[in-house]
């Protein structure tokens, strides 16, 4: 039985979506170093060091339903070796010609390292289209609700007025950096490690960096400049743009989550078959967002060993390598999962206008004490305004007054503003700054970024643009 809940059968959904279990499974996984042993043989042989043959038998038997996974097993807890397994497994299937030929100047990491680095491809290409799902239901909120009004807070307090889609337009922007960082990091991650024993090439001679190049573009992987086993800082970026992409995940969760709250009630998010408390019924707990809260918990949990994946010694160091089959895999399993949650939130939150205009009143009003302030500090100077639109406030809380028919009674207030400007004080929409001009902005900005990604996948499909 498994005994993580990664691979629970009872769990496992809620760490991860099957894609992305499919691509970290020890199938998968085993795969992907045959694939690298296949390519090689191929390169190999088409630069003359291995006979073509013989890279046609290997390509044609390097699959893992035709190994004994159990054998493999048994021999990799007597070798403490993961790769010598599987080499000598494959070599088993092939003919006597052929066997002596797999793995040729290569070493074990050689093939993992590379291996995880196809996998990460694999990873990227499910994590950035949902995160393209996200950004997308993001910017329908934005676009929606950009006038949808709502108490901004700072610190826990209600602070100035905003609009629902200024606060999902923030989101989104955040999200969009995300997306950059992934992208543009793709060509320094995405790269193979294949320099042989300790990065020289030594094993083929003149023709390791022509080897090096060809397995590469094989794979469609990056060329490393100088190919060492130690080299830890590209698996590391990405675990660390992921820590960051599930922090902004995990935020806008948590504002959602707090929301959600009785004394709040702003949003729901989905309420179809769920079941809130087993003990009191009435109960519609904000489980996925917070579901959501505590994925991004425990990925970022896995940025310090990724960190720490970059501190090793001499040019191979087995306690650095062995860490990435444990945190590379979570990590991509966690944020995959946050990002798949994250959909089925925004996709189904009821968002509650009018209960955000009710919050709005219910607190007298004070988000517009600035408002007031401002008008005041132009005509009769900043602290002397201060000073009256804070005594004013505290005796408005202090009675449990209307913060606004507290300014509209003011003698100093009436002395020097006129009525229309009163009442533009106390009037929320009147103070929203230039909050649709941001937020248009930020829609402005995922259409152009949308547009040109649209774009590169037709291209890359071969279709007109």
């Amino acid at each position: 039985m498994p005994s993580t809940v990664f691979d629970s059968f009872y769990f496992k959904d809620r760490f991860g979506s099957s894609a992305m279990r499919e691509l970290w499974n020890d199938q998968a996984t085993l795969q992907r170093w045959l694939d690298v042993e296949a390519a090689l043989a191929k390169v190999e042989a088409g630069l003359g060091l291995v006979p073509p043959k013989a890279a046609r038998e290997i390509a044609s038997k390097a699959r893992i339903d035709n190994l004994d996974l159990r054998a493999l097993k048994r021999a990799f807890d007597r070798t403490w070796n993961p790769v010598v397994p599987l080499v000598d497994g494959l070599r088993k299937k092939l003919s006597p010609a052929a066997a002596g030929y797999v793995h040729w100047g290569a070493t074990s990491k050689n093939v993992f390292d590379t291996g995880m680095a196809l996998q990460v491809k694999d990873s990227y290409s499910v994590i950035l289209a949902n995160l393209q799902e996200v950004a997308s239901l993001l910017a329908g909120l934005a676009e929606k609700h950009r006038d949808t009004i709502m108490a901004g807070r700072t610190h826990g307090q209600h602070a100035l007025p905003v609009t629902f889609g200024f606060k999902a337009a923030v989101w989104l922007d955040e999200i969009m950096r995300h997306q950059d960082r992934l992208l543009e990091g793709r060509t320094r991650v995405l790269v193979g490690e294949f320099g042989g024993a300790v990065g020289t090439l030594a094993s083929l001679g003149k023709k390791g960096l022509r080897v090096q190049k060809e397995l590469m573009l094989q794979l469609e992987l990056g060329v490393a400049t100088i190919p060492v086993k130690t080299a830890g800082d590209r698996i590391a970026e990405f675990i660390v743009h992921l820590g960051m992409l599930s922090a902004t995940l995990g935020k806008i969760a948590q504002n959602i989550y707090n929301l959600q709250q009785t004394d709040v009630d702003e949003v729901t998010e989905f309420t179809e078959g769920k079941v809130g408390s087993s003990a009191m019924p009435h109960k519609q707990n904000p489980v996925a967002s917070g579901s959501i809260v505590f994925l991004g918990r425990l990925l970022r949990s896995n940025v310090l060993p990724a960190l720490d994946y970059i501190n090793a010694e001499w040019e191979d160091d087995h306690r650095q390598g062995e860490t990435a089959w444990k945190f590379v895999p979570e990590a991509c399993l966690l944020a995959d999962a946050q990002l798949e949650l994250m959909q089925r939130v925004l996709k189904n939150l009821i968002v509650k206008p009018e209960n955000m205009e009710r919050n709005l009143e219910r607190a007298g009003g004070f988000v517009c004490s600035e408002a007031l302030l401002m008008k005041l500090a132009a005509a009769i100077g900043s602290d002397k305004a201060h000073a009256i639109v804070k005594e004013l406030s505290d005796e408005a809380r202090r009675n449990e007054a209307s913060f606004s028919d507290a300014v509209r009674a003011h003698p100093i207030v009436r002395q020097h503003l006129k009525k229309k400007e009163i009442e533009d004080c106390v009037n929320y929409r009147a103070y929203l700054g230039e909050t649709e001009t941001l937020v248009n902005r930020v829609l402005a900005n995922y259409r152009k970024k949308t547009q040109r990604q649209d774009t590169k996948t037709r291209r890359r499909k071969g279709t007109r643009v």
